[in-house]
């Protein structure tokens, strides 16, 4: 590690993620023609189709009951639902049972009705179950419209104070290095096929905040070493290289505390209303996210940077030059 060159290599880098970013978008744009959407969608963002059951409190005052009916039924229709989600309603309770678009229509409108009769086999025939189809409009999603609200107001926020505050090659650099760290994760969501919901919104905004701390360490570090004239005297590879070496173990230190902390919010705290699946997919979102962050960060950023700053110092000399003339 105390001899590899970070800010060597850019050429490298860049044709690294390209090709993350290209099998990304290939495997993405076959699924999405075969296989029901670019990304993987999760239980929330996907379309399916369901058997919803309204039943009376008089007749079943136990919700159990009702499942055991219901589980009845569908075992001998030789069907099986992903999920299901129960709830209250004036005379009693609502479930309402969740299945892959692929199991068919017709089948589940007869389970429904057989489900009807055995819960309405009484005198009171308060109680019913029916056939829904639910089509997920993506666009309309509003954890991705805020998400995206956020994302590029927290980019904004971060060029502008890295251009104060150390210098425009720096923001520029740390400008690149959120849209490539983002674009990066994205391409690693769409190649894994994990499940994708309202948290990989959350966990993209994370990737992003990841980044800013890691560049901020990585420029605050040449910004406080500036002083130093053995350092100054340096060009700017040797300099980024010192500086990512002394600050790598931060910036891993803190995307691994970033990714327990995220795991343990989304994960941990609602695990009684979240399926096992769900789940361990958050578990490798959080994952990807913190390897995009810290791959881009620490290996794309620094080369990318020692480009921006010999371009500026190109600049600044032709501009000397002009005035001489």
């Amino acid at each position: 590690m105390n001899k590899f060159k970070f800010s060597s290599g850019m050429h490298i880098m860049v044709a690294v993620s390209a090709l993350i970013v290209a099998i990304g978008l290939a495997v993405g744009l076959v699924c999405q023609f075969i296989a029901g959407g670019f990304f993987n969608y999760g239980e929330e963002y996907k379309s399916f189709n369901s058997v919803v059951v309204d039943y009376a409190y008089i007749d079943f005052p136990e919700e159990e009951k009702v499942y055991e009916i219901c589980d009845g039924e569908f075992a001998g229709a030789g069907v099986r639902y992903f999920n299901s989600v129960s709830g209250e309603t004036d005379k009693g309770g609502e479930i309402t049972f969740k299945f892959e678009k692929s199991v068919e229509a017709e089948k589940l409108s007869a389970v429904a009705v057989k489900i009807a009769e055995k819960l309405n086999s009484g005198d009171e025939n308060l109680s019913s179950a029916y056939f829904h189809e639910v089509e997920t409009e993506l666009g309309g999603a509003k954890p991705l419209i805020f998400g995206a609200i956020a994302l590029a107001a927290a980019a904004a926020f971060q060029f502008i104070y890295f251009a104060i505050r150390y210098r425009l090659s720096m923001a520029c650099a740390a400008l690149l290095a959120n849209v490539h760290n983002l674009a990066v994760y994205t391409a690693l969501l769409a190649i894994t096929r994990v499940p994708v919901g309202s948290s990989a919104v959350a966990f993209g905004a994370i990737c992003v905040l990841m980044t800013i701390l890691g560049c901020g360490m990585l420029f605050g570090k040449m910004r406080a070493k500036a002083k130093d004239e053995k350092f100054s005297a340096l060009g700017y590879g040797e300099q980024v290289d010192v500086c990512v070496r002394e600050s790598f173990m931060n910036v891993v230190i803190t995307s691994i505390f970033m990714l327990a902390a995220a795991v343990a919010l989304i994960v941990l705290l609602p695990v009684s209303s979240m399926s096992l699946l769900m789940a361990l997919g958050n578990v490798v979102t959080a994952v990807l996210s913190t390897l995009a962050a810290v791959y881009g960060t620490v290996f794309f950023t620094p080369s990318v940077y020692v480009r921006f700053a010999r371009i500026a110092d190109s600049g600044k000399a032709d501009d000397k030059n002009a005035k001489k003339a």
